[in-house]
């Protein structure tokens, strides 16, 4: 298959247009259409409607797009391995992680990597949410973990690292600290932080959707580490998984698990045409290993606060029992 034609092919969808997207390679608009009508016939597909002189992908273009997409990232990315390779530079591993896991999971997890490959070079980025979309963009990393991916794309792997349940997470002293679970019509007649626009936003109006309870945060944070730090201050509540509050200091705050109960999926993420290596599947063995550390002591976090919820009910406060 032409690979100046998939080339071309990737300009038009990107630039709208034919005619920009001969002008990027040189081209002159006649010889770029010859070139496509080419790439249709190879390929079989139609991938765009024509109007005139204008050009609409079509549902067989868009998807078509994706999957050369990622190839020409794989094929883009050869010789600069080659490059790597030659110069005797060292073993290199290129990961990411949302913010909400980068204290709680990713950063202990390099940490226990360090320890068994010193000399290997590693490049954490963090990726917000919406972000994670470019794991099919250049040049995707070896490894991410965050939560499931919103769209479905064969470029990715995904596989599931753990589930935590969602928590009003709150100040020792705060009214609510005492329970043994809240639902989110408890939560309603408080101060509540919530995240801006996004995944943690949409689920959050759904639980309070759906318990038919008002949804009117009063503050914003644009990451769940500003909303816990600013919960102490101001003794609002945040509902979110335990993550995070377990990395500043567990000690400082009140979880109190949310009814019904509601798990948050953290998965991993690897590029399908990125072959394992031995590294590779070495650090995800540490992301497992840390996983199952951070699962211990969010059960025995969790625990405390029950032991903590039976302690005030024996002091006078009658106990509610979960449905």
């Amino acid at each position: 298959m032409n690979i100046q034609a998939i080339r071309l092919f990737l300009h038009v969808m990107q630039r709208g247009s034919l005619a920009a997207g001969a002008q990027h390679l040189n081209m002159s608009p006649s010889a770029a259409s010859r070139l496509l009508s080419g790439l249709e016939r190879t390929t079989g597909l139609t991938l765009f409607s024509r109007d005139g002189h204008s050009l609409r992908p079509t549902v067989e273009g868009l998807q078509y797009f994706h999957e050369c997409h990622r190839v020409l990232v794989a094929v883009d990315e050869l010789p600069r391995a080659a490059r790597r390779l030659a110069s005797g530079m060292q073993p290199r591993l290129k990961v990411a992680s949302g913010a909400r896991l980068a204290n709680s999971l990713m950063i202990p997890t390099i940490a226990r990597f360090a320890k068994r490959h010193p000399d290997v070079e590693i490049d954490f980025q963090l990726a917000q949410a919406h972000e994670f979309s470019r794991m099919i963009s250049e040049p995707p990393p070896d490894v991410a973990v965050g939560a499931m991916l919103s769209m479905k794309t064969t470029a990715v792997e995904t596989a599931p690292l753990f589930d935590m349940p969602t928590v009003a997470v709150m100040r020792r002293d705060h009214v609510l600290a005492g329970r043994s679970f809240v639902r989110a019509g408890d939560v309603a007649g408080h101060r509540l932080i919530a995240t801006p626009v996004g995944p943690l936003r949409d689920d959050l109006e759904h639980i309070f959707l759906s318990e038919g309870a008002e949804f009117h945060p009063q503050y914003t944070a644009n990451s769940v580490e500003l909303g816990c730090h600013l919960l102490l201050q101001i003794g609002a509540v945040m509902i979110i998984d335990p993550l995070v509050p377990l990395a500043i200091n567990p000690d400082l705050f009140a979880l109190v698990p949310l009814r019904p109960s509601r798990m948050v999926q953290t998965s991993i993420f690897t590029p399908v045409l990125k072959t394992e290596s031995r590294l590779i599947a070495e650090f995800k063995a540490c992301l497992h290993e840390e996983a199952r550390s951070i699962e211990k002591r969010v059960a025995l976090l969790l625990g405390n606060a029950r032991a903590t919820a039976k302690t005030a009910r024996r002091g006078g406060r009658p106990a509610k029992r979960a449905r």
